[in-house]
């Protein structure tokens, strides 16, 4: 009974509270592990999260410098406005300009902006709620332009810009990822007519890579899911089969932790068992399993010791002192109390006891510790670390310095950290850190490491002193990481900010910066700087018949060799398009530039082999030389353009130092140009009429029409005296189809009052082998169904025919399928050529008039108006003369057999309204 009441009072209280005291602590250490492990799935959603925003980020810029380059390719051409509608594929929609440039159906402006990458851009016109694409380079799913097609009417862009705000983000286009910009865009009343786009598809291979490869647990995976609830990234070994049921788990078998990435519209899921989760953190309380377990059975003996000792000898002290020191034992009060008792008895071994719980109290807690350091700093840190001891020898590394290093852990310890390559540049940078002037000292920057299988890396390394409560050094403590591939990347940003992406070369900051340098250097030197400004005459030709493929690696052939040609000093750029700029330093007469100016020409004329192609092209370079040129920077190179102009309209294939009569004549072209956009938009050009008669019969066979500008200061202007201020730029093809148009309209207003003649019409080279020139034709004869194709001629100079005869020819047969009757103009007064006449499929030879006037005084004029009569009616050709004034010369001409003529001697240019009126009184003609 004795030894009952003792078991009730003294031991079973004390066995349950031991239970109680391990349930509770194994309860808090099983629930705090499982914490750990969903915080740790958090802390790899954030870091999914953090590549995904650096894979946008690493693009953006492109997106947004290509949308301002847009806009303004698009405000050099003018304000964007409506005019109407036109056609584009058999549909109306609202007729979108920039300026008075028509944008439906063009390329060329989409195709500038995102040459380079895989880029795109569009220019939408809104029809109503729609937003159609009329100028695009993206792509239909059978390669053709996705022109007319409009975008999606329930898709988030559309809400932002029906809104008159600007959408930034990504977005599915035929099923790739790309980050697009949409703008609204506004005409000069501000109303909303359409939207811009670009937009640069984004390579998720190495992001795929690294998701397939990231895991959780061991049964745990990731999975990246879009907007719609569609799996984008899944780690390898799982089928989305089984990752769509895991996350619809609704009998709470899988854990899953989620994080929106609103940049991407995107959602990361990482999902693990449950049950996985609870054998983890079991594991994690065997440790502490043990140790309570040996506690629990020193207890128990030191207790049975105890119950023997009380019920076989005396209790050794005070009944009160023997509860106390058990209710201390019991609430864990293992403090030094100084408590006597006699040897051998119950208190004693009570006292004796306590001692010994509380030195392994002390253990265990200094084991804890240890633990918890070890756990946190060392497992867990993505960083390499490692710790040296006071001879600086390696005592510890953490995974991942094995990871970043390739050293085990059991090649690293003992060894110090310079034997396994960290800070190899720098051999004595640890002895300097244990004996220098800094020893013991804290440490930061980025050294170079030796990989153990042989390859260097940059890291960001951290080393800080461990020092003992005297203050005495013991330890080392090194933290580095891996940012080598940073390093490239911040490096490849730079170059890209400086550099333009398809050469290689300088851009327009980069050149700016290296000639504000140059102009210090001459001044300091004494010695002439040249700035150059290039412009390739026949690089159009290669993009339009070839594709911006051959065009593109045609201009980065171009730039290795005029870069193997210029000296380490100078600097070439590339401005944009087929525009460069050129740096020259270090000499000291003009005549040296001029030579070395000759070798890039003669190099760039040189011909270019591109896959089994070959193509020649030839260049413009305007220049000026500093100090003799004493001007800021930014208008050393406006001269150099001015000259480089001077170069190009005086027949290319040259070079021309600035000069300021030739900066008066660019301006006054650039004032007779802007005059003349005027001119059109107030309708101050108009069209007369010149008659052609048959020479035989005299009967009316067709009106010239002649282009007449009414300048409000200058009076009435001729072709000549502006056409060549537009020859080489877009506006000359926009006038040639006012002509042609304006020109069915008033053929349709004679045959409407009983007149049916025909028309003849001048259009100027560029204009004939614009790509878009067939279908034009085609299109003003479906606006003008009662004018027949065979009643419009179409005038070409010789120059014209002959600049790139294979696609002239090709132009013409086009043509001439639809109808269309084709004259060379000025026959004879250029590059006349047999073979031309023979290969050439037109229909009419005009003489030039300045063979005519002559006729009559010079033999050999004559000569050739027989000749060029005689081969016409050989390869049945027609013949015109032009410039007749007089009998004599008209009787002439048909004896010759001359078919038409025309000339002041018939009638001078008249208005559509009186050609009626003329045609009335004088068809047939008489040649009197």
């Amino acid at each position: 009974m004795k030894h009952y009441t003792l078991f009730k009072k003294i031991l079973l209280p004390l066995a349950a509270f031991g239970l109680l005291i391990g349930f509770i602590s194994f309860a808090f250490i099983f629930n705090h592990h499982l914490n750990n492990i969903e915080a740790k799935a958090n802390e790899e959603t954030q870091k999914l999260a953090n590549l995904l925003v650096t894979a946008r980020t690493l693009v953006s810029e492109h997106v947004l410098s290509s949308m301002a380059l847009l806009k303004q390719y698009a405000s050099v051409e003018g304000q964007p406005n409506i005019h109407g509608v036109t056609d584009m594929l058999g549909t109306q929609v609202p007729n979108l300009r920039f300026g008075d440039s028509p944008q439906t159906g063009r390329t060329i402006m989409v195709d500038s902006v995102t040459r380079i990458g895989s880029g795109t851009a569009t220019i939408f016109v809104k029809r109503g709620q729609q937003f159609l694409r009329i100028a695009t380079n993206v792509k239909k799913a059978d390669g053709s332009n996705a022109f007319g097609t409009e975008l999606n009417p329930y898709g988030k862009v559309i809400e932002k810009l029906q809104k008159n705000e600007t959408f930034y983000g990504v977005v599915d286009i035929l099923g790739e990822a790309y980050l697009s910009r949409y703008e609204p865009m506004h005409d000069n009343q501000n109303r909303l007519i359409g939207a811009w786009y670009v937009g640069y598809k984004l390579d998720f291979n190495a992001i795929d890579q690294a998701i397939r490869q990231w895991g959780f647990l061991e049964k745990g995976f990731v999975a990246i899911t879009d907007g719609h609830g569609k799996i984008r990234f899944l780690t390898g070994g799982i089928s989305k089969q089984q990752a769509l049921e895991a996350m619809e788990d609704s009998q709470h078998r899988w854990k899953r932790v989620s994080k929106e990435v609103p940049e991407w519209d995107f959602q990361i899921n990482i999902l693990y068992p449950v049950n996985e989760a609870y054998w983890s953190a079991l594991g994690a309380l065997s440790p502490v399993m043990i140790i309570a377990l040996i506690l629990t059975l020193v207890v128990l003996m030191a207790v049975i010791s105890g119950l023997q000792r009380f019920v076989l000898n005396p209790l050794g002290g005070e009944p009160e002192t023997a509860k106390l020191l058990l209710m201390r034992i019991e609430s864990g009060d293992f403090a030094e109390d100084h408590i006597a008792a006699t040897p051998d008895t119950l208190i004693a071994n009570m006292v004796k006891m306590r001692r010994r719980l509380r030195e392994m109290v002390n253990q265990i807690q200094a084991s804890a510790n240890r633990l918890k350091v070890s756990a946190s700093v060392f497992d867990h840190a993505h960083d390499a670390i490692f710790i040296t001891d006071e001879h600086g020898l390696i005592v510890q590394c953490n995974p991942s310095f094995s990871v970043v290093t390739g050293y085990a852990q059991a090649e690293a310890i003992g060894q110090s950290p310079a034997a396994l390559g960290i800070a190899c540049q720098q051999p004595d940078f640890f002895q300097d850190l244990y004996e220098g002037a800094q020893a013991f000292q804290e440490w930061q920057g980025e050294v170079w490491n030796r990989h153990h299988q042989g390859h260097d890396y940059l890291v960001e390394l951290e080393l800080s002193p461990v020092m003992n409560q005297a203050g005495e050094f013991q330890h080392y403590v090194g933290l580095f990481s891996d940012i080598t591939r940073a390093k490239e990347q911040q490096n490849m940003l730079e170059h890209l900010a400086y550099h333009d992406v398809l050469t290689q070369l300088p851009n327009r900051v980069l050149f700016s910066s290296r000639l504000q340098q140059a102009l210090l250097e001459a001044e300091r030197q004494q010695s002439l700087v040249a700035i150059c400004y290039i412009d390739l005459d026949d690089f159009k030709i290669v993009n339009d018949q070839y594709g911006h493929e051959f065009g593109d690696k045609l201009l980065m052939q171009l730039a290795s060799r005029l870069t193997n040609i210029l000296k380490p000093q100078d600097t070439l750029a590339r401005l944009g398009g087929d525009e460069f700029a050129m740096l020259l330093c270090g000499g000291r007469t003009q005549t040296e530039y001029t030579r070395l100016l000759k070798k890039l020409l003669a190099a760039i004329e040189k011909p270019f082999a591109i896959d089994k192609f070959k193509f020649s092209i030839s260049a413009s370079i305007g220049y000026t030389l500093y100090p003799i040129d004493h001007n800021p920077p930014d208008t050393l190179l406006r001269h150099a353009d001015h000259a480089m102009y001077h170069a190009k309209t005086h027949g290319g294939h040259q070079f021309h130092l600035f000069d300021l009569a030739s900066a008066q004549q660019s301006q006054q072209q650039q004032l007779l140009l802007r005059d003349l956009l005027n001119g059109i938009q107030n309708s101050h050009i108009k069209l007369v009429y010149q008659p052609q008669v048959c020479m035989q019969s005299g009967k009316l066979f067709c009106f010239e029409a002649l282009l007449r500008w009414q300048h409000p200061l200058r009076g009435l202007l001729y072709p000549n005296d502006f056409l060549n201020a537009v020859e080489h730029t877009s506006l000359i093809i926009d006038i040639g189809n006012w002509v042609i148009e304006e020109s069915l309209r008033q053929l349709t207003e004679w045959q409407d009052h009983g007149l049916h003649t025909q028309v003849s019409v001048n259009i100027a080279a560029q204009h004939l082998m614009h790509k878009q020139f067939s279908d034009h034709l085609s299109s003003l004869f479906k606006k003008y169904p009662s004018i027949k194709p065979q009643q419009l001629h179409i005038e070409i100079t010789e120059s014209a025919a002959i600049s790139d005869f294979a696609r002239v020819n090709r132009v013409i047969q086009q043509c001439q399928s639809l109808g269309v009757a084709f004259s060379i103009d000025d026959f004879g007064s250029g590059y006349s050529s047999l073979i031309y006449l023979r290969r050439l499929p037109v229909d009419i030879i005009k003489i030039d008039q300045s063979f005519i006037h002559n006729m009559l005084s010079n033999q050999e004029d004559l000569a050739v108006i027989r000749g060029v009569v005689t081969l016409c009616r050989e390869f049945g050709r027609k013949v015109v003369a032009e410039g007749v004034e007089k009998a004599e010369q008209a009787q002439i001409l048909a004896a010759l057999g001359c078919d038409y003529a025309q000339g002041f001697g018939i009638s001078r240019g008249m208005p559509g309204n009186k050609v009626i009126e003329w045609a009335g009184k004088h068809d047939p003609y008489q040649f009197n």
